[in-house]
């Protein structure tokens, strides 16, 4: 299977800090369901699937990757005062390719090993801090990278000298009730 430089990159760099992980190659997903399945015939039990947002301020002078599980969805204004910036919106492609090497739909906190003068802070939803592993693209749709959390949060940003800020991506209302009506 050929890998592309990026990818060979990231699993350099997690193999050369000890950092252990899984790998496992599956078709293109783009639901929940189809991500858990991939899991299931991995054999990957109890993984974080995550959406990784790369965002910027008005003047795009300030960037920002939001980690947060699949299921939730963004809304701007809540976490953008969260993160004490003005009102934050999606960042260019010129940025993911410039800065983190990727393009979307392939973003992931993996490529911050890319941003070699820390341009993008970076910010993880509450949920992350309680899964038992998390799930990553490295830099390829078709591939994904699993992670102990322990390993993610304690080995792996520090080897790049980040600090995850923290926000909380609120439910979507209608996910609540359903929740509540089904108990």
């Amino acid at each position: 299977m050929e890998q592309n430089r990026e990818k060979t990159a990231i699993l350099a760099f997690l193999e050369g800090h000890g950092i252990p992980y899984r790998i496992y190659s599956h078709p293109k997903t783009d639901t929940l369901p189809e991500k858990l399945e991939n899991d299931r015939r991995a054999g990957v039990e109890n993984a974080l699937h995550c959406k990784n947002l790369v965002l910027a301020n008005r003047q795009k002078t300030r960037f920002y990757l939001l980690t947060m599980p699949f299921g939730k969805r963004f809304r701007t204004g809540p976490v953008s005062r969260q993160m004490a910036s003005g009102r934050l919106s999606f960042a260019e492609e010129g940025i993911l390719a410039g800065i983190l090497h990727t393009r979307s739909g392939s973003v992931s906190p993996l490529e911050l090993i890319f941003d070699e003068n820390r341009e993008i802070a970076f910010f993880v939803d509450r949920d992350l801090l309680s899964a038992e592993r998390i799930c990553f693209h490295p830099s390829e749709e078709t591939c994904t990278v699993v992670l102990e959390r322990e390993d993610f949060f304690r080995l792996f940003l520090p080897a790049l000298g980040i600090e995850a800020g923290v926000v909380t991506v609120e439910e979507e209302e209608e996910k609540k009730l359903e929740e509540v009506s089904s108990k």
